[in-house]
């Protein structure tokens, strides 16, 4: 290894003990980043909001896992066999942490309690890259090999928030005002708002769920009507969790929470180590790729999308925007360069 960088950056402003992302380095042999998910109800574990615990969990584990990889002594169930057999340990560790926790069946019972993280990890071994991906985190070799793995969920999600926040605005309220209507119908979905409170209109939730709709039939031709709904009726909070790890489902997308994951959910890659630069893993808080390698780099991008789109209702939609409490997300990048 020639040159690293990194940088992680929590969203809440004054509280960076509150980023869910993590990251592992292990020069010359293995790097990774984890994005953990935000809770929905403010579920702790070991002392940390579930995403939180999720991501320290899998940090944890996999840097015991690229330390294995060069111990003769390591046990069978250490060694890199596949991405499949890597993503399964790391399901086994989340769901001993739940066993450990005294809340297994509770997990096991209901989505809404379970910590849940993407992975982007990349191990150099035996003269190979190998990359493994579970969610949404990015990694980009050489400059311009780029795998991340978006979800179509969080654009229907996404257009939510913006109708929402287009509807408010045409009625002549400040962005402060918009953002914060928009994010209770988008987590918490049309049909769970609070009584008295702007968003539980009828009329107004109508037409939300109407313009929603028929944005989403727009931009996601190929989904059938009703898994819309689903999520449109229940946002974020009651009802994504249905669709983590569900094959079945058109919106369907894979996640770690110590369950199983899917093998139509894991992605990999693997390259000639001797004809790999550079390797740069990021989490989805960066919503533009960098123009070049490093920290600044990265950064210039951040700072343009944020004056271009902070409240992310346009060419960088998404389900937060900035506010003036908090960024859109955590955001985390890692930079190698080997020669």
């Amino acid at each position: 290894m020639k040159h690293l960088e990194a940088y992680s950056m929590g969203k809440k402003f004054g509280h960076p003990e509150l980023n869910e992302d993590s990251f592992v380095i292990i020069p010359d042999a293995g790097y990774a980043v984890i994005d953990g998910v935000t809770d929905r109800n403010g579920t702790r574990y070991g002392g940390m909001l579930s995403g939180q615990f999720a991501s320290r969990t899998v940090k944890r584990a996999t840097e015991l896992f690229i330390l294995a990889q060069s111990d003769p002594k390591a046990p069978a169930h250490m060694r890199y066999t596949g991405p499949t057999d890597f993503v399964a340990y790391l399901t086994n560790v989340l769901r001993q942490a739940y066993v450990d926790e005294g809340a297994y069946e509770a997990a096991r019972d209901d989505w809404k309690v379970r910590g849940g993280c993407t992975i982007m990890a990349a191990f150099q071994i035996d003269g190979r890259l190998e990359v493994v991906a579970v969610g949404d985190s990015g990694i980009r070799v050489n400059g311009d090999d780029v795998l991340q793995v978006l979800k179509p969920l969080d654009d229907v999600t996404g257009i939510l928030r913006r109708e929402t926040w287009n509807l408010f605005a045409a009625r002549g309220h400040e962005p402060t005002y918009c953002d914060k209507q928009a994010a209770a119908v988008t987590w918490r979905g049309t049909e769970n708002q609070e009584p008295d409170t702007p968003t539980a209109d009828p009329a107004l939730l109508a037409e939300i769920e109407q313009r929603t709709l028929a944005a989403c039939k727009q931009h996601l031709p190929d989904v059938g009507e009703a898994e819309f709904m689903e999520l449109i009726r229940h946002g974020i909070m009651h009802g994504q969790g249905n669709f983590q790890n569900a094959g079945e489902r058109a919106l369907g997308y894979g996640g770690l929470d110590g369950f199983p994951v899917l093998d139509k959910y894991v992605d990999s890659r693997s390259y000639d180590l001797a004809e790999v630069e550079t390797i740069e893993l990021f989490s989805d808080g960066y919503f533009k790729i960098a123009e070049g390698f490093g920290v600044e780099a990265w950064e210039a991008g951040f700072r343009e999308v944020e004056a271009v789109d902070p409240h992310k209702i346009g060419p960088y939609l998404s389900t937060k925007g900035t506010t003036d409490a908090a960024l859109t997300d955590d955001r985390t990048y890692v930079g190698i360069a080997l020669r």
